[in-house]
């Protein structure tokens, strides 16, 4: 994401047990002018439950107001589980 974007994400935190269960993984933030792009740990909510996976979510910024202040991690990842369809 960050070659083709051409920066680096605009937030990095580690994962969370409200956002997925598993180890803990980090969750990227990028932001274009329109879209947030999330790269992060998703549950397997499959029969095995216990497999993680990364996936990448793309939502529409009319959608997902401003990120969270940069040193509030709780805050982002509220905003992470509220605005990307796990």
């Amino acid at each position: 994401m960050t070659e083709h974007l051409g920066a680096g994400p605009e937030r990095v935190v580690l994962s969370d047990v409200t956002v997925v269960t598993g180890p803990a993984m980090t969750h990227r933030v990028w932001r274009t002018p329109t879209h947030a792009l999330v790269l992060g740990p998703s549950a397997d909510n499959g029969p095995y439950g216990y497999l993680t996976h990364l996936q990448l979510s793309f939502t529409p910024l009319d959608r997902a107001p401003g990120l969270p202040p940069a040193d509030d991690e709780d805050a982002l990842t509220a905003w992470i589980a509220e605005h990307v369809d796990w």
